[in-house]
């Protein structure tokens, strides 16, 4: 009885070692995936993208994207933090077309929901973890 208490609890302690590094990664990480672009002034754009999230502490993170569609190629900025399970918001930055604004992102798993707004336009990209 007391062998099967021990492996029991090794077993516990495994499972949840092994959640908490897969929630510690969390958003860290490369992800592409499609969406659009849609300036205020201009037409609905489709693009690809691949957005790169580097963890700067234990809810924030650095994100960098490059985004490429027919008539369009943008490289922007940004961070986000975690405002609870899954959901982050921040600031985005372009420094080609000086465009600044809100970002925010819904994690499930290796999938990822992004929307993003400024004064000039918005967006929507869905990710998928690389």
């Amino acid at each position: 009885m007391r062998k099967l208490s021990l492996m029991m609890t090794v077993v516990t302690l495994t499972t949840l070692q092994a959640g908490a590094a897969s929630a510690e990664s969390g958003l860290a990480g490369t992800w592409s995936g499609n969406g659009y672009v849609m300036p205020k002034d201009g037409a609905r754009e489709s693009v690809r993208c691949r957005v790169r999230f580097n963890k700067q502490s234990s809810t924030v993170y650095s994100v960098a994207a490059q985004c490429e569609g027919s008539a369009t190629s943008v490289n922007q900025t940004g961070e986000v933090i975690e405002v609870s399970g899954g959901r982050y918001a921040g600031d985005f930055y372009n420094s080609q077309y000086d465009i600044s604004g809100r970002v925010r992102v819904q994690m499930n798993g290796n999938h990822q929901t992004v929307t993003f707004s400024g004064s000039r336009g918005q967006g929507s990209l869905s990710l998928t973890r690389q």
